[in-house]
């Protein structure tokens, strides 16, 4: 068979952690939006975690590990993991996302991260040929940032502009692919999915897409 003639692949399933990460956020958000208290502590304690390291906050780390520790046991590790790293940031993001928004959904299934910074951008003027959008910025640095610590900082600067615009995003996937960026031989991978979905989205695309899936489980 040709390379012409070869169908494209079918979508890949999603990971473990992924999985656990989608089904432990959506039932935090679900509790949250119906005002049940121990959400609502939950988040705020998530919250105040942001910006450390899993580990550096007993309460945050904690509220992670009980929703999705079970897919991670990273006890051979003397510092985070991979794994832990994503799932602690995909967490503490979606608590900053979802604050005081008590009839908005902020985590939603194929959101992408590279969607939702262009519908941002869209909201806020589009892109431009003769200036750099502060936005495009900031998710450039996202990016190509060098470390998990220099990740948060960008992804949180993002989110909080994306919860003032009351645009969703997939924490699950978000997730899987915090996983791949922090390995050489599948960063690029993360970057381009997220380059391919910027570029994609129309300024008025508004409708639910498939969710996208995940390439398997690298870490």
């Amino acid at each position: 068979m040709t390379a012409s003639s070869t169908p494209p692949a079918g979508p890949r399933a999603r990971s473990r952690l992924g999985r656990a990460v989608e089904q432990s956020v959506t039932r935090l958000q679900d509790a949250y939006l119906n005002n049940r208290s121990a959400a609502v502590a939950d988040l705020a304690r998530l919250r105040r975690g942001v910006g450390a390291a899993p580990g550096d906050d007993f309460e945050a780390t904690g509220i992670v590990l009980r929703a999705v520790g079970d897919v991670i046991d990273e006890r051979r590790f003397e510092g985070p993991s991979a794994k832990e790293w994503a799932a602690y940031l995909a967490f503490t993001l979606f608590a900053v996302h979802q604050q005081s928004k008590r009839t908005t959904r902020m985590h939603v299934q194929g959101h992408s991260l590279g969607r939702a910074t262009r519908r941002l951008i869209d909201r806020q003027g589009g892109l431009s040929t003769d200036r750099v959008h502060p936005v495009r910025r900031r998710f450039d640095a996202l990016g190509t940032s060098t470390s998990m610590a220099e990740t948060a900082h960008h992804a949180r600067g993002l989110i909080s502009q994306l919860r003032g615009e009351d645009i969703p995003l997939d924490y699950g996937l978000l997730a899987e692919q915090l996983v791949r960026l922090q390995f050489p031989d599948t960063a690029g991978r993360v970057r381009l999915a997220w380059g391919r979905d910027f570029y994609r989205v129309a300024a008025d695309d508004l409708s639910p897409s498939p969710p996208p899936t995940a390439e398997g489980e690298t870490a």
